[in-house]
C-alpha cells in the first residue's frame, strides 16, 4: 500500500497548534508579575552587598527561584479559579478559563515549574529552601480556601511579600531587619487591599460572588480604611527604619520619594479607581517609576558612596 502523501495544510496547522500551545503555556506563568520578586533583592541592597559579586549570585538565583516558584502559583490558581475566572471581563481570555489548555495539561506544567524552582535552590542555604517551600505552601492554603476568608485572604498575599524579602535575607546570609519585613508587609497588604477595591468596583453586582466570593464580604468604605491604616503604618515603619537603623543622616531623604511614592498610588486607587492590577499600575505609571528611580538612587548614592548632607549627630 502507498504512503499516504501528507497534505500541505497539515503540518502547518500542528505546528500552528504548539505554537499556540507553548504561547499559553508562556502566558499563563505571567513573566509579567515577576516584577514582585525584584523584592528578593532588597536585603541585597540595605546590606550594603550590591558589590559582592557572590552576594550578588545569590540572591539572583533566590530571584529565579521564586519566579519559577510564583509562577507555578499562578497555574494553579488558574486551574482552581477557572470557573470564576470565565465570569471576568478580562480573565476570561486566560488560556484555561478559555479552554485553550486543559486544566491537566495546566497542573502538570506547575508541577513542573514548581520542580524547577526547588532544584535551583538545592544551590543556597537551607534555610532559604525552608522559606521557598513555606511560600509554596502558603499559597496551597490561599488557593485551597483561605482566599475566601475576608482579611485574611490580603494578609496572606502581604505575607507571601515577607517570605520574598526573607528568602534574599537567607540567601546572602544577611543581618534580621524587622522595621524592613513589616514595612514590606504593610506595602503589600496596601497593594492587596487596593487590587480588592478595584475588583469591586469594575465587576457587575451580579458577578462579584462567581469571580470572588470574599468580596461580598468587603465595602469601599472598608476598603478605602484600611487604605489608610496600611498607607499609614508603611510610612511610620519606613520613617522608624531610617531614624533608628540607618547611621547617615542623609538616609531620611529617602523618606520624601516613598511618601510621594505611596501617595500617588492612593490617588491612582481612589480617584482613577486603577488599583485592580497593582503591577500594571507600578509599571506603566511615570511618576510612580520616576519616585522608584528617584528612591534607588538615593539608597545607593547613601549606603554605597556615603552622601553626607547633614552634619553627623554625636552617639549615631
Amino acid at each position: 500500500m502507498p504512503t499516504p502523501v501528507r497534505s500541505p495544510e497539515t503540518t502547518p496547522a500542528r505546528d500552528g497548534q504548539g505554537a499556540s500551545t507553548a504561547a499559553d503555556l508562556a502566558r499563563i506563568a505571567r513573566p509579567r508579575q515577576w516584577t514582585k520578586n525584584v523584592v528578593c533583592f532588597a536585603a541585597l541592597v540595605f546590606a550594603g552587598k550590591l558589590g559582592d559579586p557572590q552576594a550578588l549570585r545569590r540572591a539572583a538565583l533566590a530571584f529565579l527561584c521564586f519566579c519559577f516558584a510564583s509562577s507555578a502559583v499562578y497555574v494553579f490558581n488558574d486551574v482552581r479559579d477557572r470557573e470564576e475566572d470565565r465570569v471576568h471581563p478580562v480573565k476570561r481570555e486566560r488560556p484555561v478559563a478559555a479552554g485553550r489548555l486543559s486544566p491537566w495539561a495546566a497542573l502538570v506544567w506547575a508541577l513542573v515549574l514548581a520542580g524547577v524552582s526547588l532544584a535551583l535552590s538545592i544551590g543556597l542555604a537551607a534555610r532559604f529552601r525552608w522559606v521557598l517551600g513555606g511560600f509554596l505552601l502558603v499559597n496551597l492554603l490561599y488557593s485551597g480556601g483561605l482566599k475566601r476568608v475576608a482579611v485574611v485572604d490580603v494578609m496572606v498575599v502581604a505575607t507571601c511579600f515577607v517570605l520574598r524579602v526573607q528568602s534574599g535575607i537567607e540567601a546572602i546570609g544577611a543581618p534580621q531587619s524587622a522595621w524592613i519585613i513589616l514595612c514590606m508587609f504593610f506595602m503589600a497588604l496596601f497593594l492587596a487591599v487596593g487590587k480588592r477595591r478595584g475588583e469591586i468596583l469594575h465587576l457587575p453586582g451580579g458577578a462579584i460572588a462567581l469571580h470572588r466570593p470574599v468580596l461580598e464580604a468587603y465595602s469601599v468604605g472598608f476598603l478605602d480604611l484600611l487604605l489608610a491604616v496600611s498607607a499609614t503604618t508603611t510610612i511610620v515603619c519606613y520613617s522608624l527604619y531610617a531614624v533608628t537603623v540607618q547611621s547617615n543622616e542623609t538616609f531620611l531623604i529617602t523618606i520624601l520619594p516613598v511618601v510621594f511614592g505611596i501617595v500617588r498610588y492612593l490617588m491612582l486607587v481612589l480617584v482613577d479607581a486603577r488599583g485592580e492590577d497593582p503591577g500594571d499600575v507600578l509599571t506603566r505609571d511615570v511618576p510612580l517609576l520616576a519616585a522608584v528611580a528617584v528612591w534607588s538612587l538615593l539608597c545607593i548614592a547613601v549606603l554605597y558612596f556615603g552622601l553626607q548632607l547633614f552634619p553627623a549627630v554625636a552617639g549615631r
